[in-house]
């Protein structure tokens, strides 16, 4: 009998233990990975804020500043804290064929990025054409990423979504601390222009989603190579050779989407107008949902001088943010898509940057055998 007491005091002990064990060991809101953390129903989120008149980051917010929605829903905030903190960088780099004519102003731009870099802070750089390559692994060191991107040199086809497809499940794959990328690109896969053959093996619906799960913030700076010639007498092949024109081939306009539309840019974000040509207009709406999705910004600088402030706000952007934690209102586990908003309390100036939503978890169903 006192054998049988002793046996449940120790289950009821063992079983208390390893729930404070399990509440102990959940995902860090600091240190976790880069996707987006769902733990049972909490959800942590990322922020950085902005005021739109001064075009300046601001610091020291506190969690009552902060209002969150869910599908609509006010949600409890359960965990905030503000963070100035090193961050790691990842550029990449589109030195197709069809981008030629940015390549200086890229390069340009890249070693100014670099020069952003403050103890503590990682860049590492790649670039893509029809393949994706790391030239330069996560460094600290200024001399190495210039060097890097100095030997860069344009040509061939263009495969952006498996460039940065790589780039989030590879090069950024267990990388801790904050981190982000940027892009710069004309967004025109080959695929997505009727030459499959050197263009990605991942479609744009692949990517979508996987960027929709990931916690990266991502940063696209648009190359407008529309205007150097009529779609396209762009040379993208190893020969150099001008593009024929291929309106109406391989894709749909408007693209049908089958995720959550982009929501509207911010008031005050510069107007970039509709291209009169169809694929440069598709690329351009599908770097600007992939900002949007990750609370990132997307770019377009027609000149070197253009991108003298732009460098400054992503690297203001990445060392001031705030990190929230939620419980989710929804107890649902139906795998089902919720928006997410966030709002500054009393600050309608205010530009508040986040994810714009996550897919719940689906529930596993029991083996009842």
């Amino acid at each position: 009998m006192h054998q049988k007491i002793f046996l449940i005091l120790l289950a009821v002990w063992f079983h208390g233990h390893c729930l404070v064990h399990a509440q102990e060991s959940k995902p860090d809101l600091i240190q976790g990975d880069y996707e987006l953390k769902v733990d049972v129903e909490t959800v942590f989120l990322n922020l950085s804020v902005r005021d739109r008149l001064s075009n300046r980051s601001l610091a020291g917010l506190q969690q009552h500043d902060f209002i969150v929605y869910e599908d609509g829903v006010l949600q409890n905030i359960q965990q905030f804290l503000p963070t100035e903190a090193p961050f790691n960088l990842l550029l990449l780099m589109d030195v197709s064929g069809s981008t030629g004519a940015y390549l200086k102003m890229m390069k340009h731009a890249a070693i100014e990025f670099t020069r952003q870099i403050k103890p503590g802070d990682r860049v590492a750089v790649a670039t893509f054409n029809s393949r994706v390559k790391l030239v330069q692994e996560f460094t600290d060191d200024l001399d190495k990423a210039e060097h890097a991107i100095k030997r860069m040199r344009s040509g061939g086809g263009t495969a952006f979504y498996d460039a940065l497809m790589t780039g989030v499940t590879q090069y950024m794959d267990g990388v801790q601390g904050r981190s982000a990328i940027v892009v710069f690109t004309d967004g025109i896969d080959n695929r997505l222009d009727g030459m499959p053959e050197s263009g990605s093996r991942t479609s744009f619906d692949d990517l979508y989603r996987r960027v929709q799960e990931t916690d990266m913030i991502i940063y696209t700076i648009f190359l407008n190579t529309e205007k150097n010639s009529p779609h396209f007498s762009r040379s993208s092949g190893p020969s150099g050779s001008g593009w024929p024109g291929r309106r109406g081939r391989g894709f749909q306009f408007p693209f049908p989407f089958p995720f959550p539309s982009p929501s509207p840019l911010p008031p005050g974000s510069p107007p970039y107008g509709r291209s009169d040509d169809p694929v440069c207009e598709l690329a351009r709406e599908q770097l600007q949902m992939i900002a949007d999705q990750t609370g990132g910004r997307m770019y377009s600088p027609t000149k070197t001088s253009e991108l003298s402030g732009v460098y400054s706000e992503i690297a203001d952007d990445l060392r001031i943010q705030y990190q929230l934690g939620y419980n989710s209102s929804n107890r649902s586990h139906d795998g089902k898509w919720r928006s997410i908003r966030v709002e500054l309390e009393g600050n309608p100036d205010a530009v508040v940057r986040t994810r714009r939503g996550y897919y719940a978890r689906r529930a596993v169903a029991q083996d009842t055998q």
